[in-house]
């Protein structure tokens, strides 16, 4: 290695800036930028806490009754008590036909997207379920024959979201 000590002299003076200590601390000052920024980006309480679903998630409930589609009910709030009544198909169309056991409902937003949905009527076998929705733009449609009895009263719910973040 001697040898070649004198061979690259002109490198002997190659700036501090690339000292192996320095490059350390820019490693791990941009380590905990990069930190800061993912845990400041997201709100990670809103996905398990519920009052803070407004952070994430626009919500809308819908109530309806199946044997009186004339009107439907809409609310900010799950609570059925501060729902108010619209047409239906003035904000939201709702249709649902039943033959037999087999149920279809089918959703459409005029002014509202729908990432997600969850219908109270359909029996799912867990909380972590899906509901198998086919979606087509604002419109969803569900069609099964898990059918539960209405929950509020003689009404069904349906809760849409659309992500914010999207």
């Amino acid at each position: 290695m001697t040898l070649l000590k004198n061979v690259f002299s002109e490198y002997r003076f190659a700036p501090t800036l690339f000292n192996g200590r320095f490059i350390g601390k820019i490693i791990k000052s941009v380590f905990f930028v990069i930190l800061f920024l993912c845990f400041s980006a997201c709100n990670p309480v809103a996905l398990v806490n519920p009052d803070t679903y407004g952070d994430k998630w626009d919500n809308t409930y819908l109530w309806f009754k199946p044997g009186e589609m004339n009107t439907i009910y809409i609310s900010d709030t799950a609570d059925p008590a501060s729902a108010e009544p619209i047409p239906n198909d003035s904000e939201f169309l709702i249709e649902w036909n039943k033959k037999d056991k087999v149920y279809d409902l089918k959703v459409t937003s005029y002014y509202t997207d729908i990432d997600f949905a969850w219908f109270t009527g359909y029996d799912a076998e867990s909380s972590s379920e899906e509901i198998p929705w086919v979606k087509d733009g604002n419109t969803i449609e569900l069609q099964s024959d898990k059918l539960l009895a209405p929950t509020d009263g003689d009404m069904y719910q349906i809760s849409i979201s659309d992500d914010l973040e999207n």
